[in-house]
């Protein structure tokens, strides 16, 4: 919970300083492009061109540099997660309104990387597994895989896993996995993913994928991830879905739900827009329109 709250103050705080940053430049260019032209056309003979031209160079760096601006965000951001993802063969495509989405197959898996607003970075590798595992660094983020298993973390004595709390569906399939060297040293450099911003890093075996999830940044404004990175936890994740995969299969399965199905192939972002939509356009409309219609009654 600390470091949730540690991430909203930086969040606040990195709001903060852009949103000054923009005001100080809207300030001196409106002092430029508008009040220093208005003085001089009202107080001396100047042609009204000196207060139109400016202010028409204003209205475009206003609206027409916000919107470069965002763009070049947004090509930057595509060029430097096409070379994380594009040399795995993967295909990408736009998620959500300012992420990216790559998928594709891989060693006969298939595999989907995620990156969009948090930041998050979701990875998917397919697997025939139909349980369910969580690894979570040990906080009050706990509770909420505690209540998607409906059970108490694992009881553990391991030195090398003990600060995850570690959730199973198939307890005894849980520990078989977890007694493998390979897998703990596997878990303990996916565990450690992008340390130097990630705020939380989670692993999950979901019915039919083991997925990498690394949430928010607790940097004021810098992250980043290199290929080499990229490549070496689609290594691990890989790696670590060939060693489940070997073990026993485990007896107690589930199935994947279809909120599960819906985030991981990506087509979230319609159902979120229609769900907008139906909650929010749709009773403003009935509201503009009743009073609309209160107002032409009430002028009769």
């Amino acid at each position: 919970m600390f470091k949730l709250l540690q991430a909203r103050f930086k969040d606040n705080i990195r709001g903060l300083v852009i949103t000054l940053f923009s005001t100080v430049i809207v300030a001196l260019l409106t002092g430029v492009l508008i009040f220093i032209p208005l003085w001089l056309v009202t107080n001396s003979n100047t042609s009204i061109w000196v207060l139109i031209v400016p202010t028409c160079l204003f209205l475009l760096i206003l609206f027409g540099g916000g919107f470069g601006a965002l763009a070049w965000t947004f090509h930057r951001r595509k060029r430097w997660l096409d070379t994380l993802f594009t040399p795995w063969g993967l295909a990408g495509s736009a998620y959500m309104l300012s992420g990216r989405q790559y998928q594709g197959n891989l060693q006969g898996r298939e595999v989907t990387a995620r990156f969009y607003r948090g930041p998050t970075l979701d990875l998917y590798v397919s697997t025939p597994l139909q349980t369910r595992l969580g690894i979570a660094e040990k906080s009050r983020m706990s509770l909420a895989l505690a209540g998607m298993f409906r059970r108490e973390p694992l009881a553990l004595d391991d030195p090398d896993l003990v600060g995850w709390s570690i959730f199973a569906l198939d307890e005894k399939w849980a520990r078989s996995l977890l007694a493998d060297p390979e897998t703990k040293s596997l878990l303990q450099r996916l565990m450690q993913a992008g340390e130097s911003w990630v705020l939380m890093q989670q692993v999950y075996l979901q019915p039919g994928a083991f997925h990498l999830r690394l949430y928010r940044n607790k940097n004021l404004f810098k992250y980043g991830i290199e290929p080499e990175e990229a490549q070496a936890w689609l290594d691990d994740l890989l790696a670590l879905a060939r060693i489940a995969e070997g073990l026993p299969a485990p007896q107690v399965t589930a199935e994947e739900s279809g909120a599960e199905r819906l985030v991981r192939s990506g087509r979230i972002f319609p159902v979120v827009l229609l769900t907008v939509v139906l909650l929010v356009g749709l009773p403003t409309c009935v509201l503009v329109t009743a009073a609309t219609v209160f107002f032409v009654l009430a002028i009769r």
